[in-house]
C-alpha cells in the first residue's frame, strides 16, 4: 500500500494542477480508514507539516486565503477530498490552507458533473502569472454608490485558464462577496471623513487611492476597488461629500 500511495502522489504532481483527472487508488476499508486518520488526529509530525506548507505561501498572502484573498485562512482544504482520494490525505500539494466560507462553499466539489471541467484554480500552481483579471464597476444610483465585481481575463491568460477562473470565481460567489466587503468598507470611509473640509477628503481619497495596493494580491477586492475608483475620482468625491 505504501508503494501504491507513493505512486499516486508522484502522479498527482506530474499532472498538476488537473488532478480533477485523477482516479482514486484501489483501497480497503480499514485503510481508507487509516489514512484519514492519519490527518485528522493531527499528530506532532502532522502540525509540523502544515506549519511548513502555510510557510511556503507568498509573504503578502501568508495569512489570507488563496482562493479569494479576502478572508484569512485558518482551515486547510484537501483539493481532492480525503473522502474519496484518502492517499492524498497527507499529500503536501493536496493541502491548501482555505478560509472557512471558500471551504464552505467549495465543500467536496473538484469538477462539473456535467462538463467534466475543474471547478476551481489549484491555489499551489495557478494561476500561471500574476495578470490583473479582477475588475471593479461603480455605479451612482439614487438610492447611493453600489459596487460590482467581474472577472476579464483581456487576452493575459489562455481561453482554458480564463474559463477555469471564471468558474472559480462564480462558484465560490466572490462577486457578491467581494461587493459585500467593499461597500462596508466605502461607507466606513464616508463616515469617517463625514465634515471634514474637501481638500482633506481629496487629499485622503489620492493617498488611498496611491496605497491601495500595498500589502495586497493583483486581484484582491481593494486593489480592484480603487482601480476602479481612480477613474471615477471626481464622482467619488462628490459622494463622499453628499
Amino acid at each position: 500500500m505504501q508503494n501504491a500511495i507513493g505512486a499516486a502522489c508522484v502522479k498527482y504532481d506530474a499532472v498538476s494542477p488537473d488532478v480533477h483527472q485523477l482516479g482514486a487508488i484501489a483501497t480497503t476499508a480499514s485503510e481508507r480508514m487509516a489514512l484519514i486518520e492519519g490527518y485528522d488526529k493531527r499528530t506532532a509530525a502532522m502540525k509540523r507539516l502544515l506549519a511548513k506548507i502555510i510557510e511556503t505561501l507568498p509573504a503578502a498572502d501568508l495569512d489570507l486565503c488563496p482562493f479569494c484573498s479576502l478572508d484569512t485562512n485558518p482551515d486547510l482544504d484537501h483539493f481532492l477530498p480525503k473522502a474519496r482520494f484518502p492517499e492524498f490525505s497527507l499529500h503536501a500539494r493536496n493541502l491548501v490552507p482555505i478560509c472557512t466560507p471558500c471551504n464552505r462553499k467549495k465543500a467536496n466539489a473538484v469538477k462539473s458533473k456535467t462538463t467534466g471541467q475543474r471547478l476551481f484554480l489549484h491555489p499551489s500552481v495557478e494561476p500561471s502569472n500574476n495578470a490583473v483579471v479582477l475588475e471593479a464597476s461603480l455605479s451612482f444610483k439614487k438610492q447611493g454608490l453600489s459596487v460590482s465585481y467581474h472577472v476579464d481575463g483581456g487576452g493575459v491568460l489562455s481561453q482554458k485558464e480564463g474559463e477555469l477562473v471564471r468558474r472559480h470565481f462564480d462558484r465560490l460567489g466572490l462577486s457578491a462577496r467581494y461587493s459585500r466587503r467593499a461597500q462596508s468598507y466605502l461607507a466606513s470611509f464616508k463616515a469617517s471623513i463625514a465634515g471634514k473640509p474637501s481638500t482633506v477628503v481629496a487629499r485622503t481619497l489620492k493617498q488611498k487611492i496611491s496605497t491601495a495596493s500595498f500589502g495586497e494580491p493583483a486581484n484582491g477586492w481593494r486593489p480592484a476597488l480603487f482601480r476602479a475608483i481612480a477613474l471615477n475620482e471626481a464622482a467619488i468625491l462628490a459622494w463622499l461629500q453628499s
